[in-house]
């Protein structure tokens, strides 16, 4: 006698198939955790994309729920990522000051771009993309962002002047000469919170460390007038939520940016793939990168309409809610 065949998925909100008021407690455990870890890390992607801290937010709810609608992954964190914000920021930078409301403009049709080209993806079930990069070439290539990042970040750290120049070597000889009028104050706070954090992880992966490192970072900045030794305070974070709705879309523009919407929404496939691959609930469980991409791609349509900038599936966020006690995507 055949087996019965296995349900067909929903076309929305799959992981919440078969869901279980037991799974709760877990979901709701990882929620937190993922929260507690995501709003610094957000308002520092922010930060890497050229715009205010609060679109941060804005991208990790609408990563979250358009992943949610589509996506199959039950683990899968979708929102800002510092491995794709500093490849977008540096392109739209050439067509706008970034912090602008043209460059907010630029992000958000930008994020539609992405979204689209990942959406398209996930239809014509083109996973097997991810499958034709070399591991040698991702790793090169993540490296790559990563002394991008260390270096838009060790002035903020030292309390000097940020390079204006838009080449790697040049930041880095602006960087050199700067070195002598480096302030003690930012450097021993963000030694501080980098500890925190990296301490944290090593407790395992319920630790809030990059909370913890917030508010502590937070408090001395209060008590010990910091300001005055050099360090830059972010200010106040404008309240409420974005009003959805569709930036200036031209053709000029769109073809303009069509290439880096390509080189972006690839590192999203093969980053996405690499999750999906990592984090199924069963080693039995057959996963659905194709679907993956639709769903990563919603969570960017998403960010556009709201006016925020691209998001992507966060390997150590996803990491957080699977070893959390996370079971769908409610936790994200």
């Amino acid at each position: 006698m055949a087996s019965p065949a296995p349900p067909r998925p929903w076309p929305i909100l799959p992981t919440l198939q078969g869901w279980r008021p037991g799974w709760l407690a877990g979901d709701l455990a990882a929620g937190l955790m993922l929260t507690a870890i995501q709003l610094p890390a957000q308002m520092a992607t922010a930060h890497l994309a050229g715009l205010p801290p609060e679109f941060g937010f804005y991208a990790f709810i609408a990563g979250g729920l358009g992943f949610a609608l589509v996506g199959a992954n039950r683990f899968m964190s979708v929102a800002a990522d510092s491995t794709i914000a500093p490849i977008f920021a540096a392109g739209l930078a050439l067509a706008a000051v970034p912090g602008s409301a043209a460059y907010a403009g630029l992000a958000a049709t930008f994020a539609l771009m992405v979204g689209a080209i990942l959406l398209l993806a996930g239809i014509l079930r083109m996973g097997w993309i991810a499958d034709l990069v070399s591991v040698p070439v991702t790793t090169g290539f993540f490296g790559g962002v990563a002394v991008h990042i260390l270096l838009g970040q060790l002035p903020v750290l030292l309390g000097v002047p940020a390079s204006t120049d838009g080449h790697l070597l040049g930041r880095m000889a602006d960087l050199a000469v700067h070195l002598p009028e480096a302030r003690a104050a930012p450097l021993l706070l963000g030694l501080l919170v980098l500890g925190i954090v990296v301490g944290g992880r090593r407790l395992g992966p319920r630790f809030p460390g990059a909370l913890i490192a917030l508010v502590l970072a937070s408090v001395l900045a209060a008590l010990l007038d910091l300001p005055a030794h050099g360090v830059s305070l972010l200010g106040a974070v404008p309240g409420g939520l974005p009003q959805p709705s569709l930036p200036r879309l031209d053709l000029e523009t769109l073809g303009r940016l069509a290439p880096l919407a390509g080189v972006v929404a690839l590192v999203c496939m093969v980053q996405t793939a690499a999750v999906t691959r990592s984090f199924q609930p069963t080693p039995a469980t057959e996963p659905q990168v194709d679907r993956d991409y639709a769903g990563v791609g919603a969570g960017n349509l998403l960010a556009g309409v709201l006016g925020a900038f691209p998001v992507d599936a966060s390997p150590p966020s996803t990491a957080i809610v699977a070893g959390s006690g996370g079971r769908s995507q409610l936790a994200c």
